[in-house]
C-alpha cells in the first residue's frame, strides 16, 4: 500500500501515464505540453509519472522538470524531441550490418552471440548525455516530494513486467502484482533504466541493470495504468499513440492479396501495443461505474490519443515519400532500403515505419498533432471520465 503522496489542491493525486511509442513519443510530448499548464491552472499538477519505452523518456523528463512552471516543463520536453535524429538512435545498418552478419554466422557456428539487429550505441551515448542534465533535479524533486513517484516499465528475461520505482520519502509500492506478473523494484532511476524500458526486442540491444537484462516494457505493459493506480493515483492522465477504442468494423470487400509477413508483423504490433490499453481502460470505466456507494476507489481519467490507429503511420508514410532525393538519399540509402522492405509493403500504411522515423519533419508534425488532440480534449464538455 502507498503510505503518503503529494496531493493536488483538491486532494487529488494525479498521475501521468505515457505509453510506449518509439518516434511517436513526439506526439505524446506535444499533448503533454498542452495538458500540463491546463492541469496546473486547476490545481492538478501531476506528482506521479509512469511510462513505458518512449513514454518512460517523457515521464522521466517531466519528473526531472517538475520544479519548473508547467509551461516551461512542457517546452523542455518539446525541446528534447526536436533534438532527436536518426543517427542519435542507431548507426547506419550499412556500417554495422556486416559486423552483425558476421556475428550471426558466428552464432550459427556456436562461437558468437547476436543480441540485436541495430547498433544502438549512439542512443546510449545520447541518453547518458541528456540524463546528465536532469539527474540532479530529478532526485531533488523526488526527495522533496514534488514528485511522489517516477516509475519506468521494462520486461525482464523471464517475461515478467518490471517496474523500476523511484519513490519520495514515505512512499511505498507493492512488491508484486500477481494478477499481471508485475514486479515493483525500488530504484534510483538512471538513464540505464530508461534505456532498458526502450530496448525494442530484436532491433535494440537488451540493457543490463543490476546484473539482469531487460527489454522494452511495451512487450507486456505498453500503457502502465496498473502501476499508476498501485502507486496511489486518484486521477489518471493517459497519453498514447493509439485511440482508446477498437477499430470500427472492417469493410466487407475482399482483400486483393493474402497478408504477407510485413502485414502480419504490423497487425501483431498494433494488437500488442493497443489492445491491452483498450481493455484496461474499459475495465477502469466499469469499476468507476460501480464505485458509488462501494469500497471501490473512483479514479477519473483523461485520455489523449489519435482518432485512428493508422493516423501516425499514414503521416510517416506521406512524409517519408516527400523526403528530398539526391545526396541526402544516397547518405540514407540504408534507411530507404528499410522503407522499401517495411513502409511501402505494409498494409498498415507506414505504421512500422512511424516507430523508427526519427526525422525532423515527422517528429515536428507528430508534436503538432499531439497538441491539436490535447486541445480538442480539454475543450470538450467533459474531458474527464467519469
Amino acid at each position: 500500500m502507498v503510505v503518503r503522496a503529494a496531493e493536488g489542491s483538491d486532494g487529488s493525486r494525479v498521475a501521468v501515464v505515457a505509453a510506449g511509442a518509439g518516434a511517436r513519443g513526439a506526439f505524446e510530448a506535444g499533448a503533454l505540453s498542452v495538458l500540463l499548464p491546463w492541469l496546473d491552472e486547476r490545481g492538478l499538477r501531476p506528482t506521479i509519472y509512469v511510462g513505458t519505452s518512449a513514454g518512460a523518456i517523457n515521464a522521466t523528463l517531466l519528473a526531472a522538470t517538475a520544479q519548473l512552471p508547467a509551461g516551461e516543463a512542457g517546452e523542455q520536453l518539446l525541446e528534447f524531441w526536436r533534438s532527436v535524429t536518426i543517427r542519435k538512435v542507431f548507426r547506419s545498418p550499412l556500417r554495422s550490418g556486416p559486423s552483425t552478419l558476421a556475428t550471426y554466422l558466428g552464432q550459427l557456428l556456436g562461437v558468437a552471440h547476436v543480441v540485436s539487429l541495430l547498433d544502438t550505441a549512439p542512443l546510449a551515448d545520447f541518453a547518458e548525455q541528456t540524463f546528465a542534465r536532469f539527474a540532479e533535479p530529478l532526485q531533488r524533486n523526488i526527495a522533496s516530494g514534488a514528485v511522489a513517484a517516477l516509475a519506468v516499465v521494462a520486461t525482464d528475461a523471464h517475461e515478467r513486467t518490471s517496474v523500476f520505482a523511484d519513490l519520495a520519502p514515505g512512499m511505498s509500492a507493492p512488491a508484486v502484482n500477481v494478477g499481471r506478473a508485475i514486479d515493483y523494484l525500488p530504484a534510483t532511476v538512471t538513464f540505464r533504466h530508461v534505456l532498458a524500458s526502450s530496448a525494442i526486442p530484436v532491433l535494440f540491444r537488451p540493457i543490463e541493470v543490476d546484473g539482469a537484462y531487460y527489454t522494452d516494457g511495451g512487450v507486456r505493459l505498453n500503457v502502465p495504468l496498473a502501476p499508476a493506480v498501485a502507486l496511489g493515483a486518484t486521477r489518471l492522465v493517459v497519453v498514447a499513440t493509439h485511440p482508446e477504442t477498437y477499430p470500427a468494423a472492417p469493410p466487407t470487400a475482399a482483400h486483393p492479396r493474402p497478408p504477407d509477413v510485413i502485414d502480419s508483423v504490423a497487425g501483431a504490433l498494433g494488437s500488442l501495443l493497443a489492445d491491452g490499453m483498450v481493455e484496461d481502460l474499459h475495465t477502469l470505466d466499469k469499476l468507476n461505474a460501480h464505485a458509488n456507494g462501494t469500497t471501490v476507489r473512483l479514479i477519473p481519467r483523461l485520455f489523449v490519443g489519435p482518432e485512428t490507429r493508422g493516423e501516425l503511420g499514414e503521416l510517416a508514410a506521406r512524409l517519408y515519400a516527400e523526403r528530398p532525393h539526391g545526396r541526402r538519399a544516397i547518405r540514407e540509402l540504408d534507411f530507404r532500403l528499410a522503407h522499401a522492405l517495411l513502409g511501402r509493403a505494409e498494409r498498415g500504411d507506414g505504421d512500422l515505419l512511424s516507430y523508427i522515423l526519427f526525422d525532423e519533419a515527422f517528429l515536428e508534425q507528430a508534436i503538432q498533432l499531439g497538441i491539436g488532440y490535447a486541445r480538442r480534449t480539454i475543450t470538450a464538455s467533459a474531458p474527464w471520465l467519469p
